[in-house]
């Protein structure tokens, strides 16, 4: 069973990377970094670097760096096993320094889990803004280096006050030195410091701001809505939405991600902004309607489980992709019900 699961993983990256082969010509023989490594982004980068390897021939190496690398290599030994990964343990808060022969970086080092946001604020402010000052002063020692992607947040846009999809210039007013805003001000002291170093010392720097990406690699405990709506369905309870169900949220499945990152790589401009996420928008209460489809009898949906907690009047985050599509050449290749039907299973399927 695992290893059709992650046989159809590899068939998602090939099918992700299809249409672009200036960008996999581009990437052969080329040395990556990915910092965050073992994370959601990081292992589907690894995915598709092995995918591209035993495909096309390309001899591309990856290291990913990573705090914590014990758990990782028992997880996903398909992956660690590989002569052309390689995990490297480094805490970003601390200085280090990249193989001398990368040539890509991309920086996805972050805590985007809001619990730890109020459980340990220091640790996301140090992590976002000494991470991205280390891995950049990393990078300024290396001779040939071709791109920095800093893989940003749609949340440093703010708190939107209108309905429909952001573009990568829009932005909204957020109040200042408050604690639970601690993520997003620190993105957007990351997005400055790659500026400076930009300007500076003229690094190749580009950054993608990730919407919500969802898929295999995700972890079932984290606090968003697509999660807890499949946890409900897969311990057979209800399934419980905290507003009245009309937010609107988008959903990029991994290997797109992973993909549209790699062709960033490639084909960013200095400067440049890309939104990273899919532009088909789904309401929660579409979206549990889809996944309760996935179990008989349907569980039941319960609204507003959450009452003390107020919901804004437009609540839509997703993003217009028009520039990152025209700019990077990329498509999503797995729709909506596809993704909804390839996490459900991921998250079904047993781990044996």
């Amino acid at each position: 069973m695992a290893n059709q699961r992650f046989a159809d993983m590899r068939q998602d990256c090939l099918a992700a990377c299809a249409d672009q082969p200036d960008v996999r010509a581009a990437l052969a023989r080329q040395h990556l970094a990915v910092t965050g490594g073992t994370g959601f982004l990081g292992t589907w980068i690894a995915e598709m670097v092995a995918a591209l390897n035993d495909q096309y021939q390309l001899g591309i190496t990856l290291d990913l760096y990573a705090r914590n690398v014990t758990e990782w290599p028992q997880q996903y030994p398909h992956l660690a096993g590989r002569l052309d990964i390689r995990l490297r343990s480094q805490d970003v808060r601390s200085p280090f320094e990249f193989a001398k022969n990368t040539s890509y970086i991309v920086h996805a080092a972050g805590i985007p889990n809001n619990r730890v946001h109020a459980s340990d604020p220091l640790r996301v402010h140090q992590t976002t803004v000494a991470g991205i000052t280390n891995a950049l002063e990393a990078a300024s020692q290396l001779d040939g280096l071709r791109r920095f992607i800093n893989v940003s947040s749609c949340l440093v846009a703010g708190a939107p006050d209108r309905l429909g999809a952001l573009t990568e210039t829009d932005y909204f007013p957020i109040p200042s030195g408050q604690l639970h805003t601690v993520y997003i001000d620190a993105k957007r002291s990351a997005e400055m410091l790659a500026s400076i170093y930009r300007s500076q010392y003229r690094l190749p720097i580009s950054t993608v701001r990730p919407f919500t990406l969802t898929g295999a690699y995700q972890q079932l405990d984290r606090p968003w809505a697509i999660n807890n709506f499949l946890r409900d369905v897969l311990t057979g309870g209800e399934i419980r939405i905290h507003g009245d169900g009309s937010a609107r949220r988008s959903y990029l499945y991994g290997s797109d991600a992973a993909w549209w990152t790699l062709a960033a790589l490639v084909k960013g401009v200095d400067g440049e902004v890309y939104n990273l996420g899919s532009a088909e928008p789904v309401t929660h209460l579409e979206l549990v309607q889809l996944i309760g489809e996935r179990v008989s009898p349907r569980p039941r949906v319960v609204l507003n489980t959450a009452p003390a907690r107020q919901q804004r009047q437009q609540d839509d985050l997703y993003p217009d992709v028009t520039a990152t599509v025209r700019r990077l050449g990329v498509r999503q290749t797995c729709s909506l019900q596809q993704a909804i039907d390839k996490t459900y299973r991921w998250f079904a399927a047993p781990r044996a």
